[in-house]
């Protein structure tokens, strides 16, 4: 019944006569631009519908769904058929020696080699989830190994327990530490199982890779409630995993054992490298990206993560796009800890329990562009202190909080998004970090949000071309409503817009006095343009 409300509220206000009269031949073309824009009615039902069949998502079905809201997001941009799948080996990673050398190291030796970078936090939960005493970890100490070279070597060794084989399937009874000198090849077609219930995970500082395969935790549970495998890259190792399944994955809300992790530091010589492209990875607790100059995470269906689908701290540059994330039960895309120069783009994110895209922690010149966000718990993006971004292009639908939600940061630039059905504010603007700061509002589309444009101790809004046409009855709250007087008297038609800028008074940014802008890098804001 509520849908049925809503729907016909929208035809209602598409039908709806204009309210003011007109003004302006540059409101008239501003008012075709955003004609063009397509409905968001008409498939987003369909859309939802499919997600909710999460884990069972047929790509191709949903893709063609997703190109009827936002054409700019085609069938073929998600590249995600498995025999199509071609990429060039990852650059810039560590050379492997020629010479094949395998053993069993203790793992707190094994832990040794993380902590000056990682710290030992967990590091006894690690002990307390695996059943041996002083369980020996295999150690691939240099060369290139597949799983076949692996078990071979063990057999040859006398040593059937640590890995086993059935066919092409794999299973891992061991931890696995791949060294700087080695390679692990998990070839097409295989299957490598983690034994969850005997504590197994992978520490990579090698190099490890795996092409149309397939990793997943075992079903059994662990004696540690919360204990699944995991994989983590650090000192510099190089992670690519391209067309591949990925399952069961993540030892709780643990830093560095979330399910996939990479870490690198941005002073350490030698980089840690990844890229994910073309994966459906599933039940895995979170894909964690930390201190990196560059990541490359694109085209993966990404279904039912038992925290933030992808993490991102403090990584300098990279792309996050046409990923499909839905069901997280936190916020699809989580940045902290200044992380800048991000491309975030293309990209679907519903379901979630938390935000869409939240970024926090001095973000800096992130341009999250064409994203679709639906159906998640709380906003579609919301971002605590961000700065010098641009959110573009984006279609926002029923969240559940609000839009767009922006606090206590810094040169924002709004355009071109379509917000929709969300129960909150279309855009909140909350704080700010510089009186002589503004942000940009140019040709966003609003419609039947509870509230059009949120402002409290916000900077000064440069408002350009925006259409409120069926942002009825709420089109500014907070301070903002002081504007509309003004506003109104100067747009003619709501779907027009402003002709020219509009400029709303501001009031003082309330974080200028209270620190607000310690949380950024102050090198990072170096090109801003207030």
């Amino acid at each position: 019944m509520i849908g049925l409300i809503r729907t016909t509220a929208f035809i209602l206000a598409a039908m709806a006569p204009a309210l003011l009269p007109g003004e302006g031949i540059s409101a008239r073309a501003e008012q075709g631009l955003l004609r063009a824009l397509p409905d968001p009615l008409g498939d987003v039902t369909e859309l939802k519908q499919q997600l909710a069949l999460a884990p069972d998502l047929d790509i191709y079905a949903l893709s063609n769904s997703v190109s009827q809201i936002m054409p700019s997001l085609t069938p073929e941009a998600w590249g995600q058929d498995g025999d199509d799948v071609t990429a060039s080996p990852l650059e810039g990673v560590k050379k492997t020696a020629r010479k094949q050398r395998l053993d069993f190291l203790p793992m707190d030796l094994v832990l040794g080699q993380v902590r000056k970078q990682m710290g030992s936090k967990h590091h006894a939960d690690l002990r307390l989830a695996n059943p041996r005493a002083g369980q020996p970890v295999l150690t691939l100490q240099s060369g290139a190994f597949t799983l076949a070279d692996i078990h071979a070597a063990l057999e040859k060794a006398g040593n059937s327990e640590a890995l086993t084989k059935s066919d092409s399937v794999y299973s891992l009874h061991y931890p696995l530490f791949i060294m700087s000198a080695a390679k692990l090849q998990i070839e097409a077609g295989e299957t490598l199982t983690l034994s969850t219930a005997e504590g197994v995970f992978v520490v990579n500082i090698g190099n490890f890779s795996m092409h149309k395969a397939e990793l997943k935790g075992s079903e059994q549970r662990n004696k540690v409630k919360d204990f699944k495998p995991f994989i983590l890259t650090a000192l510099g190792g190089g992670t690519d995993i391209v067309g591949s399944k990925l399952s069961n994955l993540g030892f709780g809300d643990r830093t560095y054992m979330r399910g996939i992790d990479v870490v690198s530091n941005l002073l350490f010589p030698i980089q840690t490298q990844m890229r994910l492209l073309s994966n459906r990875i599933v039940d895995v607790g979170s894909i964690e990206m930390i201190g990196m100059k560059q990541i490359d995470i694109r085209n993966n269906l990404i279904l039912n993560s038992k925290d933030s689908a992808l993490r991102i701290r403090n990584v300098e540059n990279g792309q996050v796009q046409n990923n499909i994330i839905v069901g997280s039960q936190h916020h699809g895309i989580h940045l902290t800890q200044n992380p800048k120069n991000l491309m975030i783009s293309g990209n679907v994110i519903s379901s979630g329990q938390g935000a869409g895209i939240y970024a926090s922690g001095g973000v800096s010149k992130a341009h999250i562009l064409n994203n679709l966000l639906l159906d998640n718990a709380q906003d579609g993006i919301a971002l605590e202190g961000a700065a010098c971004s641009e959110i573009s292009g984006n279609s926002i639908y029923q969240n559940g909080k609000g839009g767009i939600a922006t606090t206590n940061s810094l040169a924002m630039h709004f355009q071109k998004n379509i917000i929709a059905g969300n129960s909150g504010a279309a855009i909140a603007i909350i704080g700010g970090i510089a009186t002589e700061d503004r942000h940009q509002l140019n040709h966003n589309r609003f419609i039947d949000n509870e509230i059009g444009v949120l402002a409290r101790h916000s900077p000064k809004l440069e408002l350009t071309g925006n259409d409120f046409s069926r942002q009825l009855p709420v089109l500014f709250s907070g301070e903002l409503k002081r504007n509309l007087p003004q506003y109104l008297a100067r747009a003619g038609k709501l779907d027009n817009g402003v002709s020219g800028i509009f400029t709303t008074t501001n009031s003082t940014a309330a974080a200028v006095g209270n620190g607000g802008a310690r949380q950024f890098v102050l090198l990072n804001l170096e090109s801003c343009k207030l």
